[in-house]
């Protein structure tokens, strides 16, 4: 089977996993994000920091993010999800930092998970303990399909952009095969089928929503382009081989949890209003 044939089925199938997790319900869309946090952990420490599953450090982070999900969400502690929210976005800016002003050389992040392994776990504990938050309106399943749809339309319209028509690389020393046709034609995409999206489920469009769309989807690129970054530094090709045809989940959902915090933002300027 060939490798775009592979990519699609297991897409397929992520989605569908997706679609049932979020008409289920609120809990089984939570559940969800806690089995993709635990996954994502998994990878980080195992193969990025090389921690042993059996080892103290890896119970405890897991155990940690654990606890602390399901007691934000179960309790609805809406202080402690402004707070991760902050977090994450505080989060972000270190990364954005890190992305473009830290040379890899230096081996940052590399050295800071040999000393302190349950660091380099923060990438994703605490986006996905702030991702409660988008359940803090009554519109939350167009809300989560709003990000999934921004998220995913930008990384397939620049894949597919970026293989068929991509000449100029946009960074090889970060991500060989990204191109700077697929970062646009991407961007286009993401506006479009955000602002398409958007008009469906809320019956609301203004011209600068599509700019606002293909900012958010040269976002999640950013988040991607971290990840891309991290691989190289850690010298590994995919955070796992889980997903046949996408590599683990952590490659699967960088972007979406980068662009998570920074969306919440976005859809209280867009008129959506959260609870909290």
């Amino acid at each position: 089977m060939s490798n775009t044939k592979e990519r699609i089925i297991s897409a397929l199938i992520m989605a569908a996993i997706v679609i049932a997790a979020v008409l289920g319900g609120r809990w089984t869309t939570l559940l969800a994000v806690w089995a993709a946090g635990v996954l994502c952990i998994d990878e980080l420490l195992c193969n990025f920091a090389k921690v042993k599953r059996s080892d103290f450090v890896f119970k405890y982070v897991v155990i940690f993010f654990t606890l602390f999900f399901v007691t934000v969400n179960a309790l609805n502690a809406r202080l402690s999800l402004y707070f991760f929210t902050i977090a994450s976005l505080m989060l972000n800016l270190f990364l954005i930092y890190y992305l473009f002003k830290i040379p890899m050389e230096k081996a940052f992040m590399k050295n800071s998970a040999i000393k302190t392994p349950g660091l380099i776990a923060a990438l994703v504990i605490l986006p996905l303990l702030s991702f409660g938050i988008h359940f803090e309106t009554e519109n939350w399943r167009q809300i989560l399909g709003m990000l999934l749809i921004v998220t995913y339309s930008m990384d397939t319209g620049a894949w597919f952009v970026g293989k068929n028509f991509g000449k100029h690389k946009l960074w090889p020393v970060v991500s060989p095969k990204k191109t700077v046709e697929g970062l646009i034609g991407g961007m286009i995409i993401a506006a479009l089928c955000g602002s398409l999206a958007w008009y469906y489920f809320f019956d609301q469009f203004r011209w600068y929503y599509s700019v606002i769309f293909a900012l958010c989807g040269m976002m999640s690129q950013v988040g991607d382009l971290v990840q891309s970054k991290l691989k190289r530094e850690f010298e590994i090709k995919d955070s796992s081989n889980l997903i046949p045809g996408h590599g683990g989940v952590y490659d699967r959902i960088d972007s979406l949890i980068f662009l998570s915090p920074f969306f919440v933002i976005v859809v209280k300027y867009l008129g959506q209003q959260f609870t909290i």
